[in-house]
C-alpha cells in the first residue's frame, strides 16, 4: 500500500515538473503515469490506508492543485499566442480561472 501511495505522489511530482518545463511530450508521458497511479490508488479503500500515509495524500492534494493552476496558465498562454498570431484579440484580460472567464 505504501508503494501505491508513493507512486501516486511521484507521478504527481513528475507531472508538475513537466508542466513547469512546458514540454508537451513530458506532460503526455507524466499524464499516462499519473493515470496508471490513480488506477492503482483506486483499488485501495480509504479505511485501509495507514494513518502514517495520510500526510502524503494531503501533499498530493496540494500538488494536484498546483497542476491545475499550471494547466490553466498554459491554456491561457497558448490561447493568447494563437490570438496574437491570428491577429485577433478579445477585449478582456487573461485570467487563470474558469469562473473569471464566465465558463
Amino acid at each position: 500500500m505504501n508503494q501505491i501511495v508513493e507512486s501516486f505522489r511521484n507521478s504527481q511530482n513528475t507531472l508538475v515538473s513537466a508542466l513547469d518545463g512546458h514540454d508537451s511530450d513530458a506532460i503526455f508521458q507524466a499524464s499516462k503515469e499519473l493515470s496508471n497511479a490513480v488506477a492503482k490508488l483506486g483499488t485501495l479503500k480509504s479505511a485501509d490506508i495507514e494513518h502514517s500515509l495520510r500526510p502524503i495524500l494531503s501533499e498530493v492534494d496540494e500538488l494536484m492543485q498546483a497542476s491545475i493552476y499550471r494547466l490553466r496558465f498554459l491554456r491561457d498562454h497558448s490561447s493568447s499566442r494563437l490570438q496574437l498570431l491570428s491577429g485577433w484579440r478579445v477585449n478582456q484580460a487573461d485570467t487563470y480561472s474558469d469562473a473569471a472567464r464566465g465558463r
